[in-house]
């Protein structure tokens, strides 16, 4: 999926299906450090420590073609 179709729904709770088949629930956000623009995924859980406290968390790199579907369940 282009990345232009996710930002939309970055910082929200989202369903993803990727590219494996495989269903995920979490938050997709996007981080710009000057020359290049990258994605990350976590859980709603790790992304909300991650917000408000210095804890560890699981951060997974994504890549926007791993990304077939989203779908935003926040409410």
């Amino acid at each position: 999926m282009e990345l232009s179709r996710i930002r939309p729904f970055a910082n929200k709770h989202c369903k993803f299906k990727l590219r494996s088949g495989k269903e995920v629930f979490g938050v997709i956000w996007e981080v710009d450090n000057g020359s290049t623009k990258r994605l990350f995924f976590s859980s709603v859980r790790d992304y909300e420590r991650l917000q408000h406290d210095a804890a560890p968390v699981n951060v997974i790199p994504m890549q926007p073609e791993e990304i077939v579907y989203v779908e935003s369940i926040a409410s």
